[in-house]
């Protein structure tokens, strides 16, 4: 069973954690899309996300990363947003910006929002 999730309903539980993760200069300057397979972008809000192939790429102080495949079921939101902070880490540990921090992931909440099942 997939979960149709949108660009905007998944960018829009993602930018919170991040915003936590980054400072605020670093948060102001960052753009986050979405990528199927990482040469082309889906960067309308209601284009649907049901390949869990997709990543999420971002592009923060002039360095460009991305996570690895979505990877779970879309429906399990918190753990989909805890492994996209852990890429987010990594990202900001071995960027130019903040090279060597290891700054936390926040807390995950664990109630997902409801989404139409196909």
């Amino acid at each position: 069973m997939t979960v149709v999730m949108t660009v905007a309903e998944l960018l829009t539980a993602f930018r919170p954690v991040a915003e936590q993760m980054l400072r605020p200069d670093e948060f102001r300057r960052a753009r986050f899309w979405v990528s199927p397979h990482g040469d082309w972008e889906l960067d309308h809000d209601d284009d649907e996300i049901i390949d869990e192939s997709m990543s999420v790429a971002w592009k923060i102080m002039g360095n460009r990363g991305a996570t690895r495949g979505l990877g779970v079921e879309l429906q399990e939101l918190p753990e989909l947003l805890y492994g996209l902070a852990d890429d987010l880490q990594d990202f900001i540990a071995e960027s130019s910006f903040a090279w060597g921090e290891l700054r936390p992931i926040p807390s995950i909440p664990s109630a997902a929002p409801e989404h139409p099942v196909t």
